[in-house]
């Protein structure tokens, strides 16, 4: 199962499908804005502009969550780097997906 698969399974729903609460009127829909979450946090988008998956993110409740969860695993990661414990809670989060995943393969 892929890691979108996983998380259409957590937010329970397509993410291509539009929400009643936004429509999507930036014209991202929620699987665009996923599959483009790391080009965004990292800077490096080519196709897309960035106030628009910034926009979608602050309009979808269903995404949102998701950037969250990447912003912070990858804080996680550098405090690791520096030699930080990982927060207990944001370990368990991961190890709950990661779980999920393996269970349906």
């Amino acid at each position: 199962m892929s890691r979108l698969d996983v998380l259409k399974r957590l937010f329970r729903g397509s993410p291509s499908e539009p929400h009643p609460d936004h429509g999507h009127p930036d014209g991202l829909s929620c699987e665009d804005a996923l599959r483009l979450v790391h080009d965004f946090l990292d800077g490096e988008l080519e196709d897309t502009s960035s106030d628009d998956v910034k926009a979608h993110f602050e309009k979808c409740q269903r995404c949102y969550p998701f950037l969250r969860m990447e912003e912070s695993f990858r804080l996680a990661l550098r405090k690791a780097a520096r030699g930080e414990p990982t927060p207990p809670d944001l370990r368990d989060r991961v190890l709950s997906v990661l779980e999920e995943a393996a269970a349906d393969h």
